[in-house]
């Protein structure tokens, strides 16, 4: 039997590389499948690095050719050529992003920010590039003899897409490099105890302290939080974005939160993204002032009719990652409340938190959660509204009965960009509901 179909020298580039890439996601995907703890975890987070870069690769390939037809003859050659050098630095910058997640960074380096701020223009610009061309191919064949430049120019798309990145970029800018918004939430729940009417918590969520987020954000955000003089403080995961020999220092500001009951903490997804995560754990516990719950529970009034009970679970990420120790567990967080409690829920993601809802015997009067950014920016808006059971705000699920609040973040991820008022503290006041 000859293979002369598989034989490289034999094939076109395109077919080479196509199998070359598609040998190597086959290699990955069985790693994937057999490996588990940090191990799987880091692994599936480099390769999902390598798929994104990839992905630019391609998505590079198709805006070079597109500047590339921007400046025709009789366009001088200096020009093409300033505007060749130019998409070539935009490109290093905005590949070469993912790198900073790996190595140390001085806080604020104006290189991570640049790379960064190339990303969000980046991605931007590859959505509405990809959406002209639909647009061009599809007037194309409906109207094959209509050529109005608003429907079939090349160079006009391109442009308008340029500038719209550019616009929604430094708009989302703007937004993160400004302090966070506080957003005043009231939630009513049957029975609460008089005692605890008014109890305020300032939840904060995915400060990802990283590659553009250092010590000035963080100790911004602890001040802020400090000024709301909360009863409780909830960090419901995300709270770091890289290795603790590289970015531990920027999250000490946290030991200088001030409530009357403390800082509360559960991990999110990205806490298992870099190094071992019970590292990060043993330093938050022994620099941060900070209660760990890891399906754990801590009651307060337990000598009143009805405590509160906040009970916090580790990232469902977890379930995927099989870690000695590791795996979110709401039933047992939930059996340390009492049976009469108001009990409130710390996790991470909202689709963990609608799934716990669903599953567990004791009612959960109130979640809280992050994760979705509210979106984080307009081009990601619908896909994390179709990921996410819940995206951003106060829900009732119908079922239970159940409130969920979802916070937007008061940071980013990746990108230094969000949509308006979405850096936000949410300060959460618990009001009893009236029976009248």
């Amino acid at each position: 039997m000859h293979f002369e179909s598989l034989n490289l020298e034999r094939m076109g580039p395109i077919k080479r590389w196509l199998l070359i890439l598609a040998s190597f996601e086959a290699f990955m995907l069985v790693l994937r499948l057999t490996t588990h703890g940090m191990l799987h975890a880091q692994l599936c987070r480099g390769h999902d690095v390598l798929n994104i870069q990839i992905i630019m690769l391609l998505c590079s390939y198709v805006l070079w050719k597109r500047f590339n037809n921007l400046l025709t003859p009789p366009s001088s050659t200096r020009a093409r050529d300033c505007v060749r050098s130019a998409t070539l630095v935009f490109f290093f910058f905005a590949h070469s992003a993912w790198v900073y997640f790996y190595i140390s960074v001085s806080d604020h380096s104006w290189i991570t920010l640049f790379s960064f701020i190339c990303v969000a223009i980046y991605i931007h610009l590859t959505v509405f590039v990809v959406a002209a061309i639909c647009l061009e191919k599809g007037a194309e064949l409906v109207f094959p003899d209509w050529h109005h430049p608003i429907v079939k120019s090349e160079p006009f798309h391109t442009l308008l897409a340029l500038v719209l990145a550019l616009m929604l970029t430094l708009s989302g800018l703007s937004v993160t490099k400004k302090i966070p918004t506080i957003h005043s939430v009231d939630v009513l729940i049957d029975d609460l105890p008089l005692e605890f009417s008014g109890f305020s918590i300032a939840l904060l969520t995915d400060i990802h302290v990283g590659p553009t987020v250092g010590m000035g954000r963080v100790d911004k955000i602890v001040s802020i939080t400090n000024s709301l003089k909360p009863h409780a403080v909830m960090i419901v995961g995300d709270l770091v974005d890289g290795f603790r020999e590289h970015i531990g220092h920027h999250v000490l500001p946290l030991s200088r939160l001030k409530s009357k009951y403390g800082t509360f903490f559960v991990t999110g997804n990205h806490e298992y993204y870099h190094g071992d995560v019970n590292q990060w754990i043993d330093f938050f516990r022994a620099k941060t002032n900070m209660t760990i719950l890891r399906n754990e529970a801590r009651v307060l009034g337990g000598d009143l009719p009805r405590p509160l009970c906040f009970t916090g679970v580790d990232d469902i990420y977890t379930e995927k990652l099989r870690i000695v120790g590791h795996k979110m567990d709401a039933s047992k967080a939930l059996s340390q409340c009492p049976d009469n409690s108001v009990n409130i829920l710390l996790v991470h993601q909202p689709n963990a938190a609608e799934k716990i809802i669903n599953l567990v015997q004791k009612p959960i009067h109130l979640a809280l959660s992050g994760h979705t950014h509210g979106g984080q920016m307009y081009v990601f808006w619908p896909f994390a509204y179709l990921k996410n059971a819940y995206l951003h705000g106060l829900y009732t699920e119908e079922n239970t009965g159940t409130q969920i609040y979802v916070s937007s973040g008061v940071n980013y991820w990746g990108p230094p960009v969000k949509m308006p008022d979405l850096c936000e503290i949410a300060f959460i006041r618990l009001h009893p509901k009236s029976t009248s």
